[in-house]
């Protein structure tokens, strides 16, 4: 700004230089979401905008450390964007933007995000993201030997632990096969009967937060109905 005086004794001028700030504001993403779900063993990537004067430094963290390439492996972080100019409805500020990439995601990789933008001027700006990794369940047989013995018109209890799982399995989820054969393949899915030979009856249940899942067979068959061979014994997955 230039104050200009004109006296009889001639012109005089003055300069002074004002320089705005503008404390940092994050942007919304393009997709208005800050919730995202990746599938396990694949990469996840964030994007955050900020803007300000003079033009703002972008940092990812997780629970308030610092993520980099030298904390993780597996983080690769892009490199700021060249500041532009972005209008907003009171003028123009400029606006930077910075990628995270987290690669080959694990379940325990399900947590906050958080962008912190700041570039001098208080207060800075912070903005979380949400990360949901799915990861697909491991079954475990907890029979000693995956086999269980059962007595003929008794029952036997066929337990399966879950292991892993994002999000918890469902029981409505659960598919169960019986075959004589090593592979389930060729065999009959007995989901939800209440009977699979004549005589044996057939319950499901899970407990501890879905966690344990359980197959019972009650009165166990062995021997021939109506002239096939019906027996109970066999593989079931």
């Amino acid at each position: 700004y230039t104050c200009s005086v004109t006296t009889v004794n001639g012109n005089f001028n003055a300069s002074v230089m004002l320089q705005l700030t503008v404390s940092p504001e994050i942007l919304f993403p393009p997709d208005d979401t800050f919730n995202y779900t990746v599938n396990e063993s694949s990469t996840a990537t964030f994007e955050c905008s900020s803007t300000g004067i003079p033009p703002p430094s972008i940092l990812w963290t997780r629970n308030n450390k610092v993520l980099d390439e030298a904390s993780d492996s597996r983080v690769s972080l892009g490199q700021p964007s060249q500041p532009e100019l972005f209008e907003t409805d009171n003028g123009f500020v400029f606006v930077v933007n910075r990628t995270l990439n987290l690669a080959n995601t694990v379940g325990s990789d399900t947590d906050n995000y958080t962008c912190l933008a700041f570039n001098g001027v208080d207060p800075n700006d912070t903005q979380s993201f949400e990360l949901f990794v799915q990861v697909p369940p491991v079954v475990v047989p907890l029979a000693s030997g995956k086999q269980v013995v059962g007595k003929e018109g008794q029952s036997a209890v066929l337990m399966f632990r879950v292991d892993n799982a994002a999000p918890p399995v469902e029981l409505e989820g659960l598919r169960w096969i019986y075959s004589t054969d090593a592979s389930p393949e060729d065999g009959t899915d007995i989901t939800g009967l209440h009977n699979r030979t004549a005589s044996s009856l057939l319950s499901f249940s899970e407990f501890f937060n879905q966690r344990y899942i359980n197959l019972t067979v009650s009165n166990l068959q062995q021997g021939r109905f109506e002239g096939e061979d019906e027996t109970d014994e066999g593989r079931y997955f």
